[in-house]
């Protein structure tokens, strides 16, 4: 069931996510913004060259080079972040919204005053969930578990790595905290992604399948019914919801 998380919305946000807005100083903080301004005024900011290099990346993740992936690209972007924001308090967002929300809930969460929080583009917390991406896709699930960490930490309302850290604790069996985490990707879309019906329907499919587990298929059919109001027919939903009734028929048979 892994979820089919936007990989190609990755490499079409090269064309043009920006934004013109700044976030702004909340609690006596200091507010850096670290991105060139859109002229188009979109609401999501540009992937730049090192977003670029982790668009390719995944592209050769998708194309077998999982290991040259890591080793090449990803990792190349993550040293260079690592090394240039050592121990600084550093957010990564898409877009205006999420930088905004950060400053203001970080600003307020006993920053001192004159403190700087540096709010940067996407690629940093991108190259994490990139690395944990391909970590998973070679079973290495522990390793990817700590990158998503890494990236939820730069990008704590990130919907997309929500979904998939809620992926990877329904993998070891821990449905309740899986569903939690899966409700916050549906939550938070809107804000982190500019594709946010993916993302949501991700996240509504993940809600229904550890609903099924927790035998609560009154819940489950909700959410499966929720992601095909946003993409009709869509067919993994569509398939949950034969299974459960299916399901309900043997438990009537009974």
């Amino acid at each position: 069931m892994r979820p089919a998380l936007v990989v190609l919305a990755v490499v079409a946000c090269i064309a043009g996510c920006a934004s013109s807005s700044s976030p702004k100083a909340d609690a006596g903080a200091h507010i850096d913004v670290v991105m060139s301004p859109n002229a188009e005024g979109s609401d999501f900011y540009a992937l730049d060259d090192d977003g670029q290099k982790i668009a390719h990346a995944m592209q050769m993740v998708h194309s077998g080079q999982i290991q040259a992936a890591i080793d090449g690209p990803i990792n190349e972007v993550i040293a260079k972040f690592e090394k240039e924001y050592a121990g600084k308090r550093v957010y990564s967002a898409r877009g205006a919204a999420e930088g905004i929300m950060y400053g203001a809930l970080m600003g307020s969460a006993g920053t001192k005053p004159g403190e700087h929080i540096i709010v940067i583009g996407p690629s940093w917390a991108m190259a994490y969930w990139a690395r944990s991406y391909a970590l998973t896709e070679m079973n290495r699930t522990t390793e990817a578990e700590a990158d998503l960490q890494k990236a939820l930490a730069l990008s704590p309302m990130d919907g997309q790595y929500k979904n998939e850290l809620a992926y990877l604790i329904m993998r070891r069996g821990e449905l309740s905290k899986s569903l939690a985490l899966y409700k916050e990707a549906e939550e938070y879309a809107e804000m982190t992604s500019p594709y946010p019906v993916e993302v949501k329907c991700v996240a509504l499919r993940g809600q229904g399948y550890d609903l099924v587990e927790l035998h609560r298929l009154d819940e489950a059919e909700a959410a499966y019914k929720k992601c095909m109001a946003l993409i009709p027919d869509e067919p993994k939903s569509k398939g949950e919801l034969g299974y459960i009734a299916e399901q309900r028929k043997k438990a009537a048979s009974k």
